[in-house]
C-alpha cells in the first residue's frame, strides 16, 4: 500500500507555512513534492479490507520511529524540533535510508516499507511572471498552487506515464488544498486512479503530544526533505543549481521524476520543472510516448529552444537531449542492428537520419515495386564496381548482412558466416563519405568491427588460427578507439543479438583465453590469463593461485571474486593442460571451496553453471570421488528446469534446447549411463540438424543476397520441428558416432 503525503516550500508557504523555517537567502526556492511510503508486500495488490488494515498498522509503526527520531534529536541538543533546521537535514539521511538515529535503530521493530520523493520545481521565470512585484495575496498563491497541483497529479497518476498502474490500496495526506486534490482525481481517467483510494486533509501542525490525533509525523518529514533539497541547490545560475541537486547522491537515490517512463536505464533523475518550456517539453514527451516520430523531429528542429537560460539548461541536459539520445540508441539498435551514439554536436545528423529512416525504406520499396525487381534485394540496383555511397539503401543492405550472420551462429552454421563477411568487408571497403559527416563515421567504425567480431567466432568454430590475430587486433582498436558496450554482462553471449555486447576488452581476452585452451595452446592461456584478471593475480601466479582467488578471495571472503564463467575457464584449463599435477588433496579443496557458494542452483548467464558443473563432475570421477559427483548431478538436474523454459513446438522427449541436450548428454556419458547419454546425444544432433535446415530456408527466404544477386523468389511454409524430425532423424549406433556428427555445431567455448 502506498501513502503520499504532499509537501511544499518557497512561495507556498504564504498558503501553508513549512513545518521548517525557510533557509535565509533561499526563502522563494519554490518546490511541491510528494513523500511516498510504500508498504513492502505483494499481498496488498488485492486492496481488501484486511490487507489495507495490515498497512495502516506499519504506517502507525513508521509514524512512532518518526516521533523516537524527533525526540532523540530534541534530547541531543535541548531544543524544540522548530529550532532544529540544520540538525534534522543532517540527519535526515540516515533516518529516512535506515530508519536509524547516530546508527542506533530507533525501536525495535523493523521498518516495512520505503521512501521515495516526488518533487517539482517551480522557475525563476514562471514566478516572476506571475507576481513581478515580489508579493503576492495569498489568492493569487492559491490560484498558482491549486494549477500547479493539478499538473503534478495528473503527471503522476497518468497511465501514459506508468504511475497509474499501482497495484492496492492508496492514502494521499495533504495539509492544504484537498478539494482540489480530491477534484482533480475525480477528473483523471477511471483506469488511472488505484483502488481503493483515500484523501485526508491534515493539519499543519506538529507536536511531540504523543495522545493527538494530528497526524503530521510524515508530513515533517517531507518538509525536512523540502528544505535539504532548497539547501543543496547551490550554484550561480538557476540551471546550475537544479545540476546540483540532481547530482546529489541522497537526492539520486530517493527521489523519482514524474517522467520516470522516459528516464529507464538512466543513473540519475530528472527534476519536474512547472514552466512556460512545459508547453513544448510535454508536446515532445507526448510525441515520443506515442512514437510520432515527424513530430518529434518537428518540435526539435523547429520549437526547439537555441538559448539556455533559466530551466532550459537544465531541461535540455538531464530530460530532453537523453531522451533524445536514448531514442537514437533505440532506433539505431532496431533500425540498422547498430546502436549509434551521437555527442552534443552531432545529435541533430543522427536525429535526422534516424527519425526519417522509415519513411525512405518505403520510398525504397514502392521504386523496387515500381520497377518489378526483386524486393528482398534493394541493394540490387547500385553497381557494385563502383565507389558505394552510404545511405540508406546502403544501410539496408548491411542490416541484412549482420541479420544473416546472427541466424547462420544461433543456427550454428558457422561456416556460412564467412561468406557473408567477406561480402560484407568488400562493400565496407568501397564506402565513401565526406570529413563533414558524422552518423555515418560511427556507423561504419561499427559495422566493420561487428564484421570483425562475427569473423573471429567463425573462425574459432571452424578450428582456424587466423582467430588470434582478429582478437588481439579488436582489443588495441577497443583501447585506442573503444565501441561502447554493454557492461556487466554474465556471459559475453548472453545476447548475440547484439554483437556490441562482445567489446569489452576482457570479454575478447577470455574469447582468446578458451581458444587457446581448445588448441592446447598452454604458452598463450598463461600469458594472457594474467592480463585477464591483473588486479587481483600477481606475475608469478598459477593455478593454484587462481583457484584461491577465484573460490576464496584474497581476504578469505567466499565469492568476492567468484563468478561461474571465470571458474568453468579456469576448470577447462585445469583439465586440460594441469590435470596430471594436481592430486585427490588438491581436489578435495578445490571442492570444498567450491560448495560454500551461495547460488547452486538459481544461476543467471548462459550455461556458465552447468559447464562448470560439467567439469566438476569429471574431476570428481576422474579422482573416484564418485559421491560428489552424484551430488553434483543432482545440483546439475536442478538448474536446467529453473533456468530454461520447453521449446514450444517440441514434440514428447524434446523438451530442452540444444545445448543443453549436449550437456546432459556429456554428464551422463561420464558417469557411465551410456543410454541416456546416447539418447541425449540423438537429441541434440535432431536439434542441431534442424538449425541447418533452418538456416538453409533462411537462405532461400532472402534470395541468399550475400551470395549471388541471382532473383530468386520463396513461398514455402516455415519449417517446425515437430513436423521436420518425423522424417529427418539420422540414428547412429555409437557415441563417438554421435559426438563426431555434434562436433561442427558445438560452439568453441562451450566444449
Amino acid at each position: 500500500m502506498k501513502f503520499l503525503t504532499l509537501s511544499t516550500t518557497g512561495i507556498f508557504n504564504a498558503i501553508r507555512p513549512s513545518l521548517f523555517p525557510p533557509i535565509e537567502g533561499k526563502e522563494r526556492t519554490t518546490f511541491l513534492l510528494a513523500l511516498d511510503y510504500y508498504i513492502l508486500d505483494g499481498s496488498f495488490s488485492s486492496g481488501e479490507e484486511e490487507d489495507v488494515e495490515t498497512a495502516r498498522k506499519y504506517y502507525d509503526l513508521e509514524r512512532k520511529r518518526i516521533r523516537a527520531f524527533v525526540k532523540a534529536l530534541c534530547n541531543d541538543w535541548g531544543k524544540p524540533i522548530a529550532e532544529l533546521r540544520t540538525e534534522v537535514i543532517n540527519c535526515l539521511p540516515e533516518f529516512i535510508r535506515d530508519g536509524t538515529y547516530n546508527g542506533e535503530p530507533l525501536l525495535s521493530e523493523r521498518r516495512e516499507g520505503y521512501y521515495t520523493v516526488y518533487p517539482m520545481y517551480k522557475s525563476h521565470q514562471g514566478r516572476e511572471l506571475l507576481f513581478p512585484t515580489h508579493e503576492s495575496s495569498k489568492e493569487e498563491t492559491q490560484y498558482i498552487f491549486d494549477h500547479m497541483l493539478r499538473y503534478f497529479l495528473k503527471a503522476y497518476f497518468s497511465p501514459d506515464t506508468f504511475f497509474g498502474h499501482y497495484d492496492g490500496a492508496f492514502h494521499l495526506d495533504t495539509p492544504v488544498s484537498v478539494t482540489t486534490v480530491q477534484q482533480t482525481l475525480e477528473d483523471l481517467e477511471r483506469e488511472a486512479v488505484p483502488s481503493p483510494l483515500s484523501v485526508s486533509s491534515i493539519s499543519n501542525t506538529y507536536t511531540m503530544d504523543e495522545s493527538t490525533t494530528i497526524n503530521s509525523e510524515f508530513l515533517l518529514i517531507a518538509d525536512a526533505f523540502g528544505a535539504y533539497m532548497v539547501q543543496t541547490m547551490e550554484g550561480d545560475t538557476e540551471s546550475e543549481q537544479l545540476a546540483a541537486l540532481t547530482e546529489d547522491a541522497f537526492i539520486c537515490e530517493m527521489c523519482c521524476s514524474l517522467h520516470k517512463c522516459f528516464m529507464f536505464g538512466r543513473s540519475c533523475f530528472s527534476i519536474s520543472i512547472y514552466d512556460e518550456c512545459n508547453i513544448w517539453i510535454d508536446k515532445l514527451l507526448d510525441a515520443y510516448a506515442v512514437h510520432d516520430y515527424s513530430q518529434i523531429l518537428s518540435i526539435y528542429n523547429d520549437e526547439f529552444p537555441s538559448y539556455d537560460d533559466g530551466v532550459i539548461g537544465y531541461e535540455k541536459q538531464y530530460l530532453l537531449e537523453p531522451l533524445l539520445d536514448n531514442l537514437v540508441k533505440d532506433l539505431t539498435r532496431e533500425k540498422l542492428l547498430v546502436q549509434l551514439s551521437p555527442k552534443n554536436e552531432q545529435r541533430k545528423d543522427y536525429l535526422n537520419f534516424i527519425l526519417t529512416h522509415d519513411e525512405v525504406v518505403q520510398s525504397i520499396f514502392e521504386e523496387i515495386y515500381e520497377k518489378r525487381l526483386d524486393g528482398r534485394d534493394i541493394y540490387k540496383q547500385q553497381d557494385l564496381a563502383k565507389v558505394l555511397t552510404l545511405d540508406v539503401r546502403l544501410c539496408c543492405t548491411f542490416y541484412c548482412m549482420i541479420d544473416a550472420c546472427r541466424h547462420a551462429f544461433n543456427r550454428r552454421m558457422y561456416a556460412s558466416i564467412l561468406p557473408i563477411v567477406d561480402k560484407l568487408d568488400t562493400q565496407l571497403a568501397k564506402v565513401q563519405i565526406s570529413a563533414t559527416d558524422t552518423w555515418q563515421v560511427e556507423y561504419l567504425v561499427k559495422v566493420s568491427r561487428i564484421s570483425q567480431w562475427y569473423r573471429a567466432l567463425a573462425y574459432a568454430c571452424l578450428g582456424d588460427k587466423r582467430i588470434e590475430p582478429i582478437l588481439q587486433d579488436l582489443m588495441v582498436m577497443q583501447q585506442q578507439d573503444p565501441v561502447l558496450y554493454k557492461e556487466q554482462m554474465d556471459s559475453i553471449f548472453e545476447n548475440l543479438d547484439n554483437p556490441e555486447h562482445a567489446f569489452n576488452i576482457e570479454d575478447l581476452r577470455y574469447a582468446l583465453l578458451h581458444y587457446y585452451v581448445e588448441t592446447n595452446n598452454q604458452l598463450g592461456y598463461e600469458r594472457y590469463i594474467k592480463e585477464l584478471y591483473s588486479p587481483i593475480l600477481g606475475i608469478d601466479s598459477d593455478y593454484k593461485v587462481q583457484k584461491n582467488i577465484l573460490l576464496y578471495g584474497e581476504d578469505g571472503k567466499y565469492c568476492e571474486n567468484y563468478s561461474n564463467r571465470d571458474f568453468y575457464l579456469w576448470l577447462k584449463a585445469l583439465w586440460t593442460f594441469y590435470l596430471d599435477d594436481i592430486d585427490k588433496a588438491f581436489w578435495n579443496e578445490m571442492a570444498e571451496q567450491w560448495e560454500q557458494q551461495d547460488y547452486i542452483p538459481i544461476f543467471y548467464g548462459i550455461n556458465d553453471y552447468e559447464l562448470c558443473a560439467n567439469y566438476m563432475i569429471k574431476l570428481a570421477v576422474h579422482f573416484g570421488d564418485i559421491q560428489r559427483a552424484e551430488k553434483y548431478k543432482k545440483e546439475f538436474d536442478m538448474a536446467i528446469p529453473n533456468k530454461k523454459k520447453p521449446m514450444e513446438d517440441a514434440p514428447s522427449g524434446y523438451r530442452w534446447p540444444f545445448f543443453d541436450c549436449y550437456l546432459i548428454a556429456q554428464v551422463n556419458e561420464t558417469l557411465g549411463n551410456i543410454e541416456i547419454a546416447k539418447e541425449h546425444y540423438h537429441k541434440a544432433l535432431s536439434l542441431a540438424t534442424f538449425g541447418e535446415a533452418r538456416w538453409e530456408q533462411y537462405e532461400e527466404q532472402h534470395g541468399g543476397i550475400w551470395k549471388t544477386y541471382k532473383d530468386f523468389g520463396y513461398s514455402g511454409p516455415d519449417l517446425k520441428f515437430e513436423d521436420w524430425i518425423k522424417d529427418s532423424t539420422v540414428t547412429y549406433q555409437t557415441i563417438e558416432e554421435y559426438k563426431r556428427a555434434l562436433d561442427k555445431y558445438v560452439f568453441y567455448m562451450y566444449k
